[in-house]
């Protein structure tokens, strides 16, 4: 006789009761729009690392949500995971908007240019509570010292350039191994071995003074402190060579500062 096998079907209650729920605190990354109100945003989760995450009838003018799931801001978002995988915003709450940077044009620009950064070198999932942490912390300082967002810029790069396994060496120079700030008066950048060798040892590659390396070991060493212009220029070429050397990627809205 054949058997009969017998299906139990699952009542829409018991299918919520097998979705996994979790609370996270996140930066919004970006957003796109999907489907006719729903929206999908690429949050960068102190747990959970870089997460796409589908907001429900965001779009909606009704929506109470959208206004907390603007791009950089700090939020609190309760999650659930269907059996498909993808994640959904369920509850969100705002923690800090940032409000001062989204004001200004150059300090959007330069917020977008961070944060596309490190949308771009970061994989999803895996272990980004540093470089979670260096984000809050940049758009933190970045916050209240409006007037120095390039040396806040500089610093953030500095920092996730170390995270990323591509600390500069700021100490001693990379053949002769002696103090790079008595070996003046110029120094040349080895984007390749992260570090600098001092005119002893070679002439070849961008040059840059005892002082703009000082600078580099003040950002390196979280401290920040008043910059001239052409230090912050020089700042700005090395971070730039050691991203271009190390990620090989295009970043638009660097091409914007």
């Amino acid at each position: 006789m054949r058997a009969l096998t017998y299906f139990t079907r699952v009542a829409p209650r018991d299918r919520i009761s097998l979705m996994k729920k979790v609370n996270t605190v996140a930066v919004v990354l970006k957003s796109i729009n999907y489907r006719d109100s729903d929206k999908i945003y690429t949050l960068l989760s102190k747990d959970l690392g870089k997460i796409p995450a589908v907001a429900r009838g965001v779009r909606k003018i009704s929506s109470r949500r959208a206004g907390n799931l603007d791009t950089l801001n700090l939020v609190k978002v309760g999650l659930s995971e269907s059996l498909s995988g993808m994640r959904q915003i369920d509850e969100v709450s705002g923690l800090n908007s940032f409000r001062r940077l989204k004001s200004d044009y150059v300090l959007t620009i330069q917020c977008s240019y961070v944060v596309e950064l490190l949308h771009k070198t970061t994989e999803e999932g895996g272990n980004a509570e540093p470089a979670f942490e260096l984000l809050v912390k940049f758009l933190k300082i970045a916050s209240k010292f409006p007037e120095n967002i390039d040396l806040a810029v500089r610093f953030f790069e500095i920092h996730y350039l170390g995270l990323m396994g591509y600390g500069l060496n700021t100490e001693t120079c990379l053949k002769c191994k002696k103090d790079l700030v008595e070996k003046g008066p110029l120094l040349y950048l080895d984007t390749e071995h992260g570090g600098f060798i001092c005119g002893d040892c070679s002439h070849h590659g961008l040059s840059f003074s005892t002082q703009t390396v000082a600078k580099l070991r003040e950002l390196t060493g979280n401290k920040l402190s008043k910059t001239g212009e052409k230090t912050l220029k020089d700042l700005s070429i090395i971070t730039s060579a050691l991203i271009d050397e190390h990620f090989g990627i295009r970043i638009k809205s660097r091409e914007l500062l």
